[in-house]
Order: structure tokens, then sequence, then C-alpha cells
């Protein structure tokens, strides 16, 4: 009976060192900061920190938090039947991670008993609207951390409401989270006529795109390419 005993804690204590580990979400912070820190140091050892050739965005973290406060308190069904209402929300732009911090109250299956969460995402990408020029973040989720997680149910809730959100739930809350900057997708250039000087008018049509986005120092770097479409180019080499 004891060689059993034996036998069977052992078993249990290698089906625990087998079996993975769900990384918490400070635990998940760290290591997407080491991996940007070490890609920022590599950067600036290199000289090619802000190297840019066209346009260079610059947002501060404070105007991203301002958009958010704007519109919290915020809530949404986001999936897996889970409800999150966000109270307050806060950034941090430093360390390679543009951190987008989200606390607010979490339940499941229309109960009235819920558990304190903080989500934490963060900004890893934006993309340029074709027809605005405005532009769109993308806002990943890094994972979440509750007070009391067995109010939202059994086997590991958090981990289903962290994939909840990281498969649109997140996008439910937030909806798109626009940067009140406005690339042009056009150049206009005015006519000019002179004794001297003629100069047709000219309205030209731009390909814009962010290339790479940077964080550090509370900023988010956005490196924007800009050229002209192959249409407007032709048409200018022509006349």
């Amino acid at each position: 009976m004891v060689v059993a005993a034996a036998i069977g804690a052992l078993a249990i204590v290698q089906l625990r060192l087998t079996r993975p580990s769900r990384l918490s979400a400070q635990e998940t912070l760290l290591t997407r900061q080491n991996q940007a820190l070490i890609e920022l140091t590599a950067s600036a050892e290199k000289g090619t920190l802000l190297n840019f050739k066209d346009i260079l965005v610059v947002v501060d973290q404070s105007l991203i938090q301002d958009l958010l406060r704007a519109v919290t308190p915020m809530d949404a069904d986001v999936g897996r039947g889970f409800h999150v209402r966000i109270d307050s929300a806060d950034t941090a732009f430093g360390d390679g991670v543009a951190l987008v911090r989200m606390t607010g109250v979490a339940t499941r299956d229309a109960s009235t008993v819920g558990a304190e969460v903080t989500v934490f995402g963060a900004i890893d990408a934006v993309q340029i609207d074709p027809g605005s020029g405005v532009l769109r973040c993308s806002v990943a989720i890094l994972g979440v951390e509750a007070q009391d997680a067995a109010a939202l149910g059994r086997n590991d809730p958090v981990g289903r409401l962290t994939e909840a959100l990281a498969h649109g739930g997140l996008s439910m809350l937030l909806g798109g989270l626009e940067i009140p900057v406005r690339v042009e997708n056009h150049l206009s250039i005015p006519a000019v006529a002179s004794r001297r000087l003629q100069i047709v008018a000219e309205h030209l049509p731009l390909s814009v795109g962010a290339r790479q986005i940077k964080v550090f120092g509370g900023k988010l770097w956005v490196f924007v390419d800009v050229a002209l479409q192959p249409h407007a180019a032709t048409v200018g080499g022509k006349s």
C-alpha cells in the first residue's frame, strides 16, 4: 500500500510538471517588454532608432488615455457567456510596449455576482484608413487578472475570459480606437498664373501606409510610408 501510494504521488507530480501552465498577465507583459527592449537597444546601437524616410507621427500616451477615459464606462457581452464592464483605463508607453490597462467587473451567464478584473492590452499595430487618412489602433490582449476568479466559474475561467477577449471580445468593448491624427492621402498643387510662371493645378492621390511602430519615452512613434500612386506618377511624368 505504501509503494502504491508513493507511485501515485509520483505520477501526480509528473503530471503537474508536464502540464503546460498559462502565463499570468504580468508574466506576459514582462516577456513582451523584454523582447521589445532587446529590439530597441539593437536599433539604438545601429543608429536606426528613428530612421525614417517619409513621415513620422508621434502620439503621446496621454492622448490615448484621454480617448479611453472619454468612452468609459463601457460594457459588452464579449463571448463565451462573459459580460465585462470597464470602469477605468490608463496607459503607459514605455519599455517598448504601448500598454493599455483597463479595470472593471466581469460576470458570467447573467450572474449578479462578478469578479473585479484588470485587462492588460497593448497597441501592436496602427493602420491608416485609405478613405479618411485617420489612424486606427489595433489592441492585442496580453492577459487578464481577476481578484475572485471563482465567481466566474470553474476550469480556468480567467483563461477562457482571456480567449474570449482575444477572439473579438475586446473589439466589442473598445470598438474602433481612432487617433485624432489625419494623414493626407492626396497632394493638391494650386494653379499659378503670373507673367513668369505658369503651373496647372494638380490633384495627385497618394499611397500612405503605416510601416512600423516603436514605443519608448511615453510616446508611440508611427513610421508612415508615402508615395504617389502609380497612375498619378505616370501623369506627372508626361506633363
